[in-house]
């Protein structure tokens, strides 16, 4: 799997590759840790019980297996300019 990260308003990124056991841990991590919970209300991904996370993980691995260029992956990193607005505006 290929994973990407990104800068906030950037337009590239950086692409590496890495080991699908880390791709697949990061995700079953997205969708199972606390700390993640409001992005994944952003993404209108509701709590999930043990049984739909290791179907979502079926479901990738899947589709990994089909779809050899397939991106799953993408992370973007928020500037620190954008996270100082965000804050005071919550403020």
């Amino acid at each position: 799997m290929r994973l990407y990260t990104r800068k906030s308003g950037y337009k590239k990124g950086n692409e590496s590759n890495i080991p699908n056991i880390f791709a697949l841990t990061l995700i079953k991590n997205f969708l199972t840790n606390n700390n993640y919970k409001e992005m994944r209300h952003e993404y209108f991904i509701n709590d999930l019980n043990n049984k739909q996370v290791n179907q979502a993980i079926q479901d990738i691995k899947w589709l990994f297996k089909d779809y050899k260029d397939l991106d799953v992956v993408t992370i973007e990193k928020e500037s620190t300019h954008e996270k100082e607005s965000t804050e005071q505006d919550q403020q």
